[in-house]
């Protein structure tokens, strides 16, 4: 059975999870106007009424049960025993596992940076500001869309993506969204990496000084005389000795015992904390990055102790006293500085200019999107009438692909169909060789007509297919070329016939996760496929599975002939990629 809604996307709707830090335990569910319909999975039959209280499994429930689904639509109140409540028209899904209600709203890219604004844009005054950091906001969305894939969905409404509230958006606010409707700055053709903050102390910091995984150029150090008109944000606090320690172990870092003093051993480029040590423990020092402790203490005690990196520190005996200016990584836009630059008269795509610069603002595609749906695929296309075509080719490749993992996609997977290979370009980033590109829950996906044209629909549906299907079972330390390399081999077991030299895995995560050339691009693919394809010919099938959630065994790189080695890494000196205040 086909579904028909047809409507207006300037942008593909985005899978919020709300209540994702305080996961309620029950939820009653009351239509505001008409009534609510539901279904407990995807192909069950609908149901109708006035209300619907949902509560979490019981812990005793069997491991093997699937949680409980309910897929709701109309126009709602949620109302959770503790916390505030959330209306809203949009999609929704609740599942029901022990220990929380994982709720999931679907919703329109516009409306989701309306309710970022009014929880990250407090600060303004100024409507260029805001409009500056509407266009942030949409940006951040765009590039990272798929943050949660593997949870199913895309962002949740913490500071680990970006911070959602759902309270009614202003007037304000949805001036400023509606103004730059679609906008978004791109790098090289690529969505931009716009991470922002409150207050850079007056001089912003690189992107690589937080995230070693994010060296964009347009993410760099540069005074701020803006922000330094502001006074900088000046705070001090204190800590003790125990404090720290506490926050530490929480984080995992394992700081020596009895340690007796904390110090700066070295300063970014931006004059922020890049390395501490504990001094006088057992073992007698202990390294750790400056990042490493903010992170540690926002956690255990609040973001508004250690404000930022860009401090000096005193350590007096069993207290620390930190000095310091700014809120925030400082990296991308400073909010107080553009608040200062709209104040003194520039524009928005001015003040974009300044903390982003080699940016540019490009719109969205302006063609009217529709949606069509089946059991199990949304398709999103300017033309479903003849695009639907690919519903049932998609429903055996991805039964065919199930079958073979012996899992499933636990999600409605969304298929967004391309007019031309021009809009594809600019509404992917992606070059014209690369026929498809998934971010989080959506396979975007070139004209039907020119994969038919290549004879590569049905491979690169499958293709994708596995990725989902990878993604979907994936540890989240799982390397991304064991995953690819993974994709590729149950897609085609049979390793293209080119042999290049192989890379070692430092290598071939680097290319794959940041990019490079067409032609190492492709060897990193073919040298992750040949890698895991060895390990299945010597481990079996099943067993390399199950490496996905279980983790590479430790021994297998000394025990394959001719696979490279991995190097070790310090975590804890890689905070995660989150977007911290």
């Amino acid at each position: 059975m086909l579904l028909w809604f047809p409507t207006v996307l300037l942008a593909q709707d985005v899978q919020v999870r709300i209540y994702a830090a305080h996961p309620p335990s029950s939820l009653d569910v009351t239509a505001i106007e008409g009534q609510l319909h539901w279904k407990s999975c995807p192909t069950c039959q609908e149901q109708t009424g006035q209300q619907l209280s949902v509560e979490s499994a019981t812990a005793s429930a069997s491991a093997k049960a699937r949680p409980t689904e309910f897929l709701i639509t109309g126009i709602y109140q949620l109302r959770p025993p503790d916390g505030p409540t959330f209306s809203s028209p949009f999609p929704l899904r609740i599942e029901t596992p022990p220990g929380g209600l994982i709720v999931i709203v679907a919703m329109p890219t516009e409306q989701y940076v309306q309710h970022v604004l009014m929880a990250e844009s407090g600060i303004f005054q100024n409507p260029e500001a805001l409009k500056a950091m509407a266009v942030a906001a949409r940006s951040y969305a765009n590039k990272f869309t798929g943050q949660h894939s593997r949870e199913g969905f895309d962002f949740c409404d913490t500071t680990h993506c970006q911070v959602f509230y759902w309270r009614s958006v202003t007037e304000r606010i949805r001036v400023a969204t509606e103004a730059t409707r679609g906008e978004y700055l791109s790098y090289q053709g690529k969505a931009a990496a716009t991470f922002y903050h409150q207050n850079c102390g007056g001089t912003t910091a690189a992107a690589s000084e937080t995230w070693a995984q994010v060296p964009e150029p347009y993410l760099s150090v540069h005074p701020d005389p803006f922000c330094l008109t502001t006074g900088g944000f000046h705070w001090k606090t204190t800590l003790t000795h125990e404090q720290i320690d506490k926050a530490l172990r929480a984080a995992a870092l394992e700081p020596p015992q009895n340690w007796q003093a904390l110090e700066i051993t070295s300063l970014s480029s931006s004059g922020r904390v890049r390395m501490l040590n504990l001094f006088g423990g057992n073992p007698a020092s202990f390294g750790f990055s400056g990042s490493s402790l903010r992170f540690a203490v926002d956690r255990m005690l609040g973001r508004n102790k250690i404000r930022s990196d860009l401090y000096a520190l005193r350590d007096s005996g069993g207290s620390v006293v930190f000095s310091g200016r700014g809120s925030g990584h400082g990296v991308g836009l400073c909010q107080a500085g553009a608040e200062e630059m709209a104040r003194e008269g520039k524009t928005y795509k001015e003040i974009l200019s300044f903390y982003y610069p080699g940016t540019q603002v490009v719109t969205s595609e302006s063609e009217t999107w529709q949606k069509r749906s089946d059991e199990r695929f949304d398709l999103i296309s300017v033309d479903p009438g003849a695009d639907s075509a690919v519903f049932p080719v998609a429903e055996h490749i991805l039964s065919e692909a199930e079958n073979i993992v012996g899992w499933h996609v636990p999600f409605r997977v969304r298929l967004q169909v391309f007019s031309t290979l021009d809009s594809y370009r600019n509404g992917t980033g992606q070059p014209g060789w690369v026929a498809a590109s998934t971010r989080g829950q959506t396979i975007r996906l070139q004209p039907l007509a020119e994969l038919r044209r290549r004879s590569i629909l049905e491979s690169t549906l499958r293709h994708e297919f596995y990725r989902l299907l990878v993604e979907a079972r994936a540890a989240r330390k799982a390397p991304l070329w064991f995953r690819e390399g993974l994709t590729l081999y149950l897609s085609s077991p049979t390793v293209p016939g080119a042999q290049p030299s192989l890379l070692t895995v430092e290598q071939m995560e680097q290319i794959l996760k940041h990019g490079d050339t067409r032609e190492n691009t492709e060897k990193a693919y073919i040298c992750a496929h040949r890698i895991v394809a060895d390990f299945v010919q010597r481990n079996g099938k099943q067993a390399v599975l199950g490496w996905l959630s279980d983790g590479l065994p430790a021994d297998l790189f000394r025990s394959s002939a001719g696979i490279p080695a991995l190097t070790p890494h310090n975590r804890a000196d890689k905070p995660p990629l989150e977007k911290p205040q």
